[in-house]
């Protein structure tokens, strides 16, 4: 039984290096994509890349990424609720392109876990959601 816990953790980390830009997670019913500039490439290690919400999908319903707070976490080691995030952004507005964007920078190169949190703003009438997807982070 433990050879197979470790063939699935082989599997999910080398799915992370074959996925490309723009990537696509999920998180049980939520679906949505988070695209990193220059031109969707992968995100280097050391430099600080603009990370933005392409969409996001709550079941059926779509949601405006300017209608919640959202928060990106990135863990290279164990997801949890007491770990920290080896890199995080508060997404906010920008003005000039319209999009719900915030700039990050990971520590180091290899496969990262995203995860999305996601909440509404005040006033607007959105369920609050988590997304979750891999990614991964190339060497400078």
């Amino acid at each position: 039984m433990r050879y197979v816990w470790i063939g699935w953790i082989v599997l999910l980390l080398s799915a992370g290096w074959v996925w490309g830009h723009p990537f696509e997670g999920n998180g049980g019913y939520v679906q949505g994509q988070v695209d990193f500039e220059p031109n969707d490439a992968p995100p280097v290690a050391g430099r600080a890349t603009v990370a933005w919400i392409e969409y996001i999908r709550v079941g059926s319903l779509p949601i405006n990424p300017q209608d919640c707070f959202c928060t990106l976490l990135f863990y290279q080691g164990r997801v949890s609720a007491t770990a920290q995030p080896d890199a995080q952004v508060r997404m906010q507005l920008n003005p000039r392109t319209g999009r719900v964007e915030g700039v990050v920078k990971f520590p180091k190169p290899g496969p990262y876990f995203l995860v999305l949190m996601g909440r509404p703003m005040p006033g607007k009438q959105i369920p609050p959601f988590i997304m979750q997807s891999i990614i991964q982070v190339l060497p400078r």
